[in-house]
């Protein structure tokens, strides 16, 4: 039989294809908005934007780094800084553009930030969910800056209250990130979090607590991860390697993954983020065997945008 025969069977089964592949792509508006979070994220590097005269001054990124927050109107409401345990630092700004109040957390760039990542051992959570165990340096910064915070995001929502509520943070910054926006969630208020290349925080019941969360009335989760970047997976893969799984406690990763696939330093398409969804998904970042530093400094752009802490 001639292949022209086959067209009208063949027509059904690659449309169907063809809309599959469609679907897989995030929309552009998602894209924009991952773009924007990534550099609020990067910002919280620059000391202009958590020290004692940064309220009331838009967000600070340096000329020509952050085209997205520089068209935006906003305004830094809080800034901190030196939190301990833990070195916490970062902002809470208004971005009057896009309605959206946005807690930022500054990534690894002290020695304390240094120890912060490597007290590995676990803790018990069950302040946040029944079972959860979490990792102990991340999880005794995350709770000392949620005191600091109370008064300022009540005051923020009060004055704001149809803005959206957003958290977001790259490495340290996302594992923190993540942590303090399932304490908002907690709290009763709805938090979406967009963590750039952020690490395990705890067991599985945590990862798989913080995935039924999204989509729910609480928030949305958005973990991004790049390529091969090893921060993502190294608890993960560690806690299942023979003979240190004997002295690393369990971490899993949490749902839905949006994975980045293009090269360091290449634009990000739509068509370059993988969605992945449920825990510890190995279609992604996780599954990679190697891993790379250098995916981990760059997510729709640097990852910071000031190098002094």
């Amino acid at each position: 039989m001639r292949l022209h025969l086959f067209v009208p069977f063949l027509l059904p089964v690659l449309g169907t294809a063809l809309l599959l592949q469609a679907l897989k792509e995030i929309p552009r508006a998602l894209l924009t908005k991952f773009t924007l979070f990534s550099q609020y994220s990067a910002a919280s590097t620059c000391r202009g934007n958590h020290n004692s005269t940064s309220v009331g001054s838009p967000v600070y990124c340096g000329v020509e780094s952050c085209p997205l927050i520089s068209a935006a109107d906003t305004e830094i409401l809080f800034g901190f800084s030196n939190i301990d345990p833990g070195d916490t630092a970062g902002y809470l700004a208004a971005d009057h553009t896009n309605g959206l109040l946005i807690i930022s957390f500054r990534h690894t760039m002290t020695m304390a930030n240094v120890i912060t990542d490597w007290t590995i051992s676990q803790v018990d959570a069950s302040a946040a969910c029944s079972g959860c165990l979490a990792h102990k340096g991340y999880w005794s910064a995350a709770v000392a800056v949620g005191q600091v915070l109370k008064r300022p995001i009540r005051h923020a929502k009060a004055r704001y209250p149809d803005y959206g509520l957003a958290v977001t943070g790259h490495s340290l910054g996302g594992a923190l990130a993540t942590l303090y926006a399932v304490s908002l969630r907690n709290e009763g208020y709805n938090a979406d979090f967009y963590t750039f290349g952020a690490p395990s925080i705890g067991n599985y019941v945590f990862a798989e607590f913080i995935t039924n969360m999204s989509d729910s009335d609480r928030g949305r989760n958005y973990r991004i991860t790049h390529l091969n970047d090893e921060v993502p997976k190294v608890l993960y893969r560690t806690s299942r390697a023979p003979a240190l799984n004997l002295v690393v406690a369990e971490y899993s990763q949490s749902g839905p993954e949006y994975w980045i696939t293009s090269a360091f330093e290449e634009p990000v398409t739509t068509a370059d983020i993988q969605v992945l969804e449920g825990v510890n998904n190995e279609g992604g970042n996780l599954g990679r065997e190697l891993g790379s530093l250098r995916d981990h400094l760059w997510y729709f752009g640097p990852t910071s945008f000031c190098l002094m802490p």
